[in-house]
């Protein structure tokens, strides 16, 4: 199973959990169970200038990168001022609020593990009876996180291809950065930054776990199921469970997204790459 669709910033709209909570908060839901996933939530949500999302909790891990403007974000207690390519995870259980800084709209997509649920089931975001929010915060400091899960990566921090170490077989010519994965303290998802050179091809694959692909930049030829899309920025692909699946960069410029996992992989085999085991079953089967 697998979805491709666009982001429309004409379909942001509010979010019915957020009624009374929130001032100039919409969003659009690019990924959940309407395209037939299971496990991945994952939307673009923007707050106009002067606009905050009050102090709430989820019963589920929620990830953040902002795409452009300013927000002054708290998390568990502590203000930081934000700026795109910031991101964070916020783990299930622990308050955050939203404010924006400036005068542009602050835009960002999110990932939300385990998938939220529908409007009009059981509950899962909870708001907080002290509203109060702090009116300023110093900019992230990566030195000083205060225990929260935050960090920064944009495309300007790629290194050059001659700099870069040597990449994992089968990802040649493949930049990838780990931005939120256990390591860093989730335990329910994995965000990462990715960047195909041209001419740059990954052979067709399927994995445990579902993916979602939302294009920064450049053109990508992506065939999953059987099936060939042609993604640009704004494109958002998603890959369920057994979806043969496999990329390929068509145009001169490189093309970068920002890439999620859920449930996180598992430790050993996460790639099944279809022309690996049909050339196993070769020697296998004589």
């Amino acid at each position: 199973m697998h979805f491709f669709s666009s982001f429309d910033p004409g379909a942001l709209g509010h979010h019915p959990s957020y009624e009374g909570h929130s001032e100039g908060y919409v969003h659009e839901s690019l990924v959940a169970r309407e395209e037939g996933s299971v496990h991945t939530g994952l939307s673009v949500n923007e707050l106009a200038p002067g606009g905050r999302i009050d102090p709430h909790v989820h019963s589920f891990e929620e990830s953040f990168y902002l795409l452009s403007g300013e927000a002054l974000v708290t998390i568990n207690g502590s203000g930081y001022h934000l700026v795109t390519g910031d991101y964070a995870v916020v783990k299930v259980g622990t308050p955050h609020a939203w404010r924006t800084m400036g005068t542009a709209p602050v835009r960002w997509l999110q990932m939300a593990a385990p998938q939220p649920k529908p409007i009009g089931a059981e509950r899962d975001t909870f708001f907080l009876k002290d509203r109060s929010f702090p009116a300023s915060a110093p900019h992230l400091d990566l030195k000083d996180l205060k225990g929260n899960l935050l960090g920064h990566f944009d495309a300007g921090q790629i290194p050059p291809v001659s700099l870069r170490p040597p990449s994992l077989t089968g990802l040649e010519g493949v930049f990838l950065k780990w931005l939120i994965d256990e390591e860093f303290g989730a335990r329910h998802h994995r965000l990462l930054f990715i960047e195909y050179q041209p001419g740059v091809r990954l052979g067709l694959h399927d994995h445990t776990f579902e993916e979602s692909y939302f294009i920064l930049s450049g053109e990508v030829e992506g065939t999953m199921d059987g099936r060939t899309y042609i993604g640009k920025p704004g494109d958002v692909f998603w890959t369920g469970v057994g979806c043969v699946h496999g990329f390929a960069n068509i145009g001169n410029q490189p093309v970068t997204w920002l890439e999620t996992f859920a449930p996180q992989p598992p430790k050993e085999n996460v790639f099944r790459f279809m022309a690996e085991w049909e050339k196993r079953a070769k020697e296998l089967e004589g």
